[in-house]
């Protein structure tokens, strides 16, 4: 146990985008666990399989908030006056030191990417979507998406949300929409790979999370 206990934090459904991410960095983490059974040396937290499991905790923890990767989540979010129907945002416990150990793997990538060790080799050959390098800025921006300090607007989108529990539309205030508009700006410019649109029409399937 690591003594500080789970954090509960906003997290932006981006679609698609988020999980086939997590995908990728599910499979370039696995590739070197290989080569370190093969006797490469990875450095921390890439060793022993440390960043992969956190990243597995995480993606637990989150996938469920993401497009069509899990259950259905807690109701939709509308602005103020019930309409438009917001891009949901959803709280979720996670474990503070998984998002450090998964914001350290980053750098670790980020160092193994300018080497000519096994994290360069590895990153090379991840190919897929997103590709090779791409895989160092999608680890950070996952970490630094669930590390977002608090803010004013976010206590108050947080607090809102909790209140009305899982499962319940909500339709914000005036302020809480301010708050809202504020805190999304500020997530999604941790994941700028493609910024949230507009809900898909209710109603449509439900696949199982990539990379679980």
């Amino acid at each position: 146990m690591n003594g500080l206990g789970p954090r509960a934090v906003l997290v932006p459904d981006l679609g698609d985008d988020l999980a086939v991410a997590i995908g990728a960095l599910e499979r370039l983490f696995l590739a070197l666990r290989s080569a370190e059974e093969d006797g490469a040396t990875l450095a921390p937290p890439l060793a022993g399989g440390a960043a992969l499991a956190a990243l597995r905790r995480l993606w637990r923890a989150v996938a469920p908030t993401q497009g069509r990767h899990g259950p259905p989540p807690a109701g939709r979010l509308y602005a103020h006056g019930g309409r438009p129907e917001l891009v949901p945002l959803r709280l979720v416990d996670v474990d503070p030191v998984d998002v450090a150990t998964l914001s350290a793997a980053a750098a670790a990538l980020g160092r193994g990417a300018n080497g000519a060790g096994p994290v360069r080799r590895a990153l090379e050959e991840s190919g897929g979507d997103p590709p090779g390098t791409d895989l160092v800025v999608a680890a950070a921006g996952f970490s630094g998406l669930l590390d977002l300090a608090d803010t004013g607007e976010s206590i108050v989108l947080r607090e809102r949300l909790a209140a009305a529990g899982p499962g319940v539309d909500v339709v914000l205030s005036p302020v809480q929409e301010s708050a809202y508009r504020a805190t999304v700006e500020r997530l999604t410019a941790m994941w700028p790979a493609r910024r949230p649109g507009p809900p898909p029409p209710s109603g449509g399937g439900r696949r199982s999370p990539a990379g679980s």
